[in-house]
């Protein structure tokens, strides 16, 4: 075939086309997959190959998304807290129970609130006494490994803290203390600036 014959028509075109004008127009009208330009159907943008490729993709993409909802949802059940108290959520009964022990002792209490100690943390609780003193109270509930190394870092934190701050003391509580929260964190708070003859 010459250089001046179109390979599509047999018509004739320039020699530095690959084919004439009126071929190289319907070929510009045909849809091409964007991925390999294999010419596919009217309408489309991908061939078969590609379009089950895309698809798969999304299906994954969407079970990702299923189990980032799930575990974010677990997250919520797990740290956003299901007991109230006074319409505040709280994490755990502990806590709850944390919660009334202050407030039968009619001791003022803040639930969580962001602190800007050696970055940003969240005591379960800080109390202001009536002399402008602050304590930082914290409960760990759980036992295992990693949250008891956790657990270490925070202590060293709030207690380089208070260190600092001489307005601030620190106490924390385990599970055992719960189930005599008058007599344990009552002594822990005693402490403190925070004393008390008598916890009820």
């Amino acid at each position: 075939m010459s250089k001046t014959e179109c390979p599509k028509c047999g018509k004739s075109k320039q020699p530095w086309f690959d084919l004439c004008f009126s071929c190289n127009e319907k070929e510009k009208q045909k849809p091409t997959c964007e991925v390999c330009g294999v010419e596919v159907q009217e309408g489309w943008n991908l061939c078969t190959i590609h379009y089950n490729e895309k698809q798969e993709q999304k299906k994954k993409l969407k079970q990702i998304d299923y189990v980032k909802d799930k575990k974010q949802e677990e997250f919520k059940e797990k740290f956003e807290g299901k007991y109230y108290y006074n319409s505040q959520k709280v994490k755990s009964k502990s806590e709850l129970l944390i919660c009334y022990f202050l407030s039968a002792n009619q001791v003022q209490f803040a639930y969580e609130p962001l602190m800007n100690i050696d970055g940003e943390l969240r005591p379960d609780f800080v109390i202001e006494d009536s002399r402008g003193h602050f304590i930082i109270l914290e409960h760990f509930g759980l036992e295992d490994k990693g949250y008891l190394e956790r657990c270490n870092k925070k202590i060293e934190k709030y207690k380089k803290f208070c260190q600092e701050n001489t307005a601030f003391s620190f106490v924390s509580t385990k599970e055992e203390d719960i189930y005599d929260l008058k007599d344990k964190l009552g002594k822990k708070l005693n402490e403190t600036p925070l004393k008390r003859a008598m916890w009820r």
